[in-house]
């Protein structure tokens, strides 16, 4: 009888796959499709932390000095030889794009906030990735020529309300940006002591 009641019990083991009721497969398919959902969301939000916390957008990295900005971008940053005494050297932030732009934010010695900005991109760029630059809108433009090159002049503000003035030009060799929270005339003499 023990024999017997062991092989009864082997084939009651044997499972048989129960039907799939549509509402069950329902529920199964809403539960994968939440657990995607959730795992996506993750995803983008520890994607979202060290730009947060770092203070960066997207694809933006910050370099530790001048030296490492040209090393990781390939090109020889176009550092002015003339500063106004108001600015201080060397600059607070190194910024690099992974698109190839790379920026220089220097403050004001006062301990004031960034007051100019030099910004550089490769040649077969159509401009520089604007994640380098502080967020501004255009309030007036006029093409000049700047070293020889054609260069095109701008007013713009900031997101608190600064007006900027900026010149932007391409060399064989980068397109280049400057920046200044100042005049004109500063700006001019800052650009043009830029070495290419």
């Amino acid at each position: 009888m023990a024999g017997g009641a062991h092989a009864g019990s082997e084939r009651t083991d044997a499972r048989v796959p129960l039907p799939v009721r549509p509402g069950g497969l329902i529920r199964m398919l809403a539960v994968w499709l939440l657990a995607v959902a959730a795992a996506a969301v993750g995803l983008r939000l520890a994607d979202a932390v060290p730009r947060v916390a770092l203070g960066v957008p997207r694809g933006v990295v910050r370099a530790r000095d001048v030296v490492q900005l040209e090393r990781e971008t390939g090109r020889r940053m176009p550092v002015p030889a003339y500063f106004p005494d108001t600015i201080q050297w060397p600059p607070s932030e190194a910024r690099m794009h992974v698109g190839g732009s790379a920026a220089l934010w220097c403050r004001q010695r006062t301990g004031g906030g960034i007051a100019l900005i030099v910004a550089t991109a490769p040649t077969d760029r159509r401009d520089i990735a604007a994640a380098v630059l502080p967020a501004s809108v255009e309030l007036q433009r006029e093409e000049t020529t700047l070293g020889g090159h054609p260069a095109v002049v701008s007013r713009v503000r900031d997101e608190e309300g600064a007006v900027w003035q900026q010149v932007l030009w391409r060399t064989p060799g980068q397109i280049i940006l400057v920046r200044y929270r100042g005049t004109l005339d500063e700006l001019l003499k800052i650009a043009g002591s830029v070495h290419e």
